[in-house]
Parts: structure tokens; sequence; C-alpha cells
């Protein structure tokens, strides 16, 4: 899933069990933004999320790429796009794929040096999106502090962009577990008491959607979980 860089959201989009970073980062601090489609935008608006993550996600749980793509999405990309980075003096060009894939450098120094992102198109030409998902667990049988890893790292990571408003920041409430498309799987928790807990996935026939939403519990870490079948994805949700 993708949205506009710099594209204020009410709340977390979910679809296909990917979600944007961008949004989470306004969620995060309640910035404005400045129109994402002009055509220099600040750097450190559009590294903000990966810096963060870098801070608090020491395992890699998280990965995410920039990608830039027409605003009408039945055009595609300019011919003669160019993107590159502005840092003082200097024009650092920036490699995009043909399939939009934004090869942009992440660095703290171009942030200090107050860089900007220039795009040789007009306004409302193009949208620029980052693209942020978790890392599943392997297998079908884990503890369940494995299996909602990702949302212990989003936890730290907004706590430390909120800063002293931690307290009324966003966080985790539950989990997104996706299976691959296909029949509806299962998931069972067990307790240390010899008590259980079991969820059945919900289906979609077009397999749009064969997924779970597992509440987060850090209380439940040591808990054993089993699986039906080997997840296709795991994100936290956010509100």
């Amino acid at each position: 899933m993708s949205i506009p860089a710099p594209c204020v959201s009410a709340a977390m989009r979910r679809a296909g069990g990917w979600f944007s970073a961008a949004a989470l980062a306004l969620l995060l601090a309640g910035a404005a933004h400045a129109a994402e489609a002009s055509r220099e935008v600040p750097y450190k608006k559009l590294v903000r999320i990966p810096l963060m993550m870098e801070k608090v996600d020491d395992d890699h749980v998280f990965s995410g790429e920039f990608s830039v793509a027409s605003a009408d999405a039945k055009q595609p990309l300019p011919g003669d796009l160019r993107v590159e980075v502005l840092v003082g003096d200097k024009a650092v060009a920036v490699r995009v794929d043909p399939d939009g894939r934004l090869r942009l450098p992440v660095r703290q120094d171009w942030v200090d040096a107050g860089a900007r992102l220039r795009i040789n198109q007009p306004k409302d030409r193009l949208v620029l999106g980052y693209n942020f998902r978790a890392r599943p667990p392997s297998g079908t049988r884990m503890r369940y502090a494995k299996l909602a890893e990702s949302a212990d790292v989003m936890a730290r990571g907004i706590k430390a962009e909120a800063g002293w408003l931690g307290f009324a920041a966003p966080g985790p409430y539950a989990l997104d577990i996706r299976f691959p498309p296909g029949p509806a799987q299962t998931l069972e928790i067990r307790f240390a008491d010899g008590s259980s807990k079991r969820w059945t996935a919900v289906a979609k026939g077009d397999g749009g959607y064969n997924g779970i939403e597992l509440p987060w519990k850090p209380e439940w870490r040591d808990a054993e979980v089993t699986l039906s079948e080997p997840l296709g994805g795991v994100m936290p949700l956010v509100k």
C-alpha cells in the first residue's frame, strides 16, 4: 500500500496487509505538509520514518521503499522524468526504476544540510509514496512475542516520535494477520495455565482478503501460537 508521502491522513488505511509509513508519521506529529506534487519537496519529510525506524528497529522487522507514480494511474511515468536531491550546491541524481521504485538514499547528513527533493515535472503530475511493511514470522509455531514483534517495534517508534506527548499519541491495538489467498485458516493461542483461544480467518472468495484481526496484548508474549498455515503477512493496526 502506498499513500502520497506528504499527505495528511486522519487514520491509518489498510489494504492487502501493508501500510504507509507516511500516514503514521503524520498521525504521530500532527504535522501539516505542503502539497506533495510540487517541484521541490523537503527531504527531511520524506525520510523521517526510515530514520526513526533505524533507531528503534534493531532487528530490521520493518522494511520500506519509496515510489513515484503518475497521478493518473492510467498514464505511464513521463519519459523525461528526472529526480534529484539538492544538497548544498550539489544536485545528486536519484534513480527511478521502470516500475516506479525510487532509489532514494536515507541520510541524516542530508537532513541536517536542509536538502530538498526536486522533480522536473509540473505540480500534481506525480505522486510520491513510501511503502512500508513488516516481516512475517516463518513457520506455524511460535511465541506470541515473535508474532507480535512488529507491534512492539511500532510502539517504540511512536514513543520515540511523540516524546513527552506520548500519552496522547496513537498506538497499536491489534495485528492484521494475513494468510495467502485460499481457504480460511486458523490461529490458536495456548496460555501457560492451559487455556486457549482460537480465531478463524475471514476469507473472501476473490482472494482479496484472508485474515484475522488479532488483539495486541503484550502480556501474552510467552503464550504459544499455532497457525494452520504459514503467514503471508502481518502488520500492526494503529489508532
